[in-house]
């Protein structure tokens, strides 16, 4: 009669284990070989499943860890999707290892030595991320995260508090520029206000129109008495023009408290008009399609408007990170 072997079920490894777990738990070499393709499955070399069913997304991703070994810390693509970020992982898990540790890839799954102290900021099942700063610069430079893709990820990071300025920045200063040019300018767009990549187009547009008075990203409006009005996406306050980008991806849905986002959005819209301040509704899709016809749009709101006497209103601009 054969032996009855027991596969070990470990906390924070979803049912799989290594094959040095596979023999602490009492499975000889042989026995291991037999079982894969029977009533087991290797994932990767030295890492095996319970079953021979399919793997879904997050069963690989511990597999990957277990491959990589005690010590490595997930960065990049992966990383920056497990922090909810709009960035297609693409299925490549990259891990950081110590430099003492040697560089290995196998399939969808790699190790980067450093020789830096890698920094975990959260863990996911038990399994190490690191910030969102460091995956973003390996996204960048390692997994092929360029264009209006980074541009857009680097700011929402920022603008959703998943990372500070100061810490982005610090990491930047780590690494040369190679692969960075685009993480650099989107920090500074978002310390300059912008919380969009709309935003930060639209404001190169107006800034680019020397006929237009200054304009302001994102700055506080309030009452005398320190009511807050608002806080706009963009402002010209020589003439209590507001302008807001309005998109339906992005003020969709229900809070917390149930209540609808896009309505919410279009009633804030009206706080303004209560308290005199003429605003202008534009859409990114109008931004990156008719960019001229917006801002002919708003040049002529603009003029209609300056000189009116608005003093009664006060603004603020956010401290950046606030």
């Amino acid at each position: 009669m054969g032996v009855t072997r027991t596969f070990p079920h470990l906390d924070h490894q979803r049912g799989l284990a290594t094959s040095l777990q596979l023999r602490d738990a009492g499975w000889s070499g042989d026995a291991i070989r037999h079982a894969e393709g029977r009533t087991i499955q290797r994932v990767y070399p030295g890492v095996f499943a319970p079953h021979r069913g399919p793997m879904g997304p997050d069963d690989r991703l511990v597999a990957a860890h277990l491959w990589a070994g005690d010590g490595a810390v997930l960065t990049g693509r992966v990383a920056l999707d497990r922090y909810g970020l709009p960035v297609s992982p693409l299925g490549n898990c990259l891990f950081l290892v110590p430099c003492t540790r040697r560089a290995r890839r196998q399939a969808d799954v790699a190790t980067r030595r450093t020789a830096r102290p890698v920094q975990v900021a959260r863990h996911w099942e038990g399994l190490p991320v690191t910030t969102v700063a460091w995956a973003l610069c390996d996204a960048a430079v390692l997994q092929g995260l360029t264009g209006e893709a980074l541009r857009s990820t680097t700011i929402a990071a920022l603008q959703r508090r998943l990372t500070h300025p100061r810490l982005l920045h610090d990491e930047l200063a780590q690494r040369s520029t190679r692969g960075l040019r685009t993480v650099r300018a989107a920090l500074q767009e978002f310390t300059e206000g912008a919380w969009s990549v709309p935003e930060a187009v639209l404001a190169e547009l107006v800034r680019a129109a020397a006929d237009l008075p200054p304009y302001l990203l994102n700055p506080v409006l309030t009452m005398p008495d320190g009511q807050v009005i608002g806080c706009p996406d963009g402002y010209f306050a020589s003439a209590g023009v507001a302008v807001q980008v309005h998109s339906r991806q992005h003020h969709s849905g229900y809070d917390d408290e149930g209540r609808d986002l896009w309505s919410a959005t279009v009633e804030k819209d009206a706080t303004y008009v209560e308290h005199g301040i003429v605003v202008v509704p534009v859409t990114p899709s109008s931004i990156a399609r008719r960019p001229e016809e917006v801002l002919e749009r708003i040049r002529t709101v603009v003029r209609q408007n300056l000189g009116r006497d608005l003093s009664r209103i006060h603004v603020r601009q956010r401290e950046i990170g606030a």
